[in-house]
């Protein structure tokens, strides 16, 4: 792979030491969990990207892109994704690729593809940002190389936002209660 990616996984040994005087790690045991992922179902190939921000705006709207809040924002909701890219551009690995991240939900492929269970078969990527600002050109520079690197190696792969496999249609179908809307219009 040609970008940089500083390994950040969401698991109990994981020693970034975060604002509240704990590590990552810690807070990750307190889950009740040693990691953040879970396998795969067996022979299940990975076919899928999808796209995702995230943001501590709901937790600290002066601070949003604060990795320490948002770390914390995937381990005190027990959810995971493959990759985080910062706003300048940096890309954190998370989850192991051949581990099912939890970042999809309650999910079903589009039309007329329709397999739900979205984790099972995909990547999620994560980028810095919120509802209401736009993505940076850093942001867009890491997520293509990212994903031109990811299909060297998967093959032909399906990119999606999360709105496209747990927006309204997952609603209507009584996947979930409310619809995802990332990564939005400004993406």
């Amino acid at each position: 792979m040609t970008q940089t990616m500083d390994p950040c996984l969401l698991d109990s040994s994981n020693q970034f030491l975060l604002d509240n005087g704990k590590t990552l790690g810690e807070l990750i045991s307190e889950s009740g969990r040693q990691n953040l992922w879970d396998d795969r179902p067996a022979g299940t190939a990975i076919d899928t990207v999808i796209i995702h921000y995230i943001s501590a705006c709901d937790v600290d709207s002066l601070r949003p892109y604060d990795l320490n809040l948002v770390l914390k924002i995937f381990a005190d909701f027990v959810v995971s994704s493959h990759y985080l890219i910062l706003r300048d551009g940096q890309i954190r690995s998370l989850v192991p690729e051949e581990k099912r991240a939890w970042h999809a939900g309650a999910s079903i492929m589009p039309e007329p593809d329709k397999r739900q269970r979205v984790n099972d078969f995909s990547i999620g990527i994560e980028l810095l940002a919120t509802p209401d600002d736009e993505f940076t050109n850093a942001q867009y520079t890491a997520v293509a190389g990212l994903v031109s690197d990811l299909a060297l190696r998967y093959g032909n792969l399906n990119l999606l936002g999360h709105e496209d496999i747990a927006g309204e249609r997952a609603v209507s179908l009584g996947l979930r209660l409310e619809p995802k809307r990332d990564p939005g219009k400004l993406f």
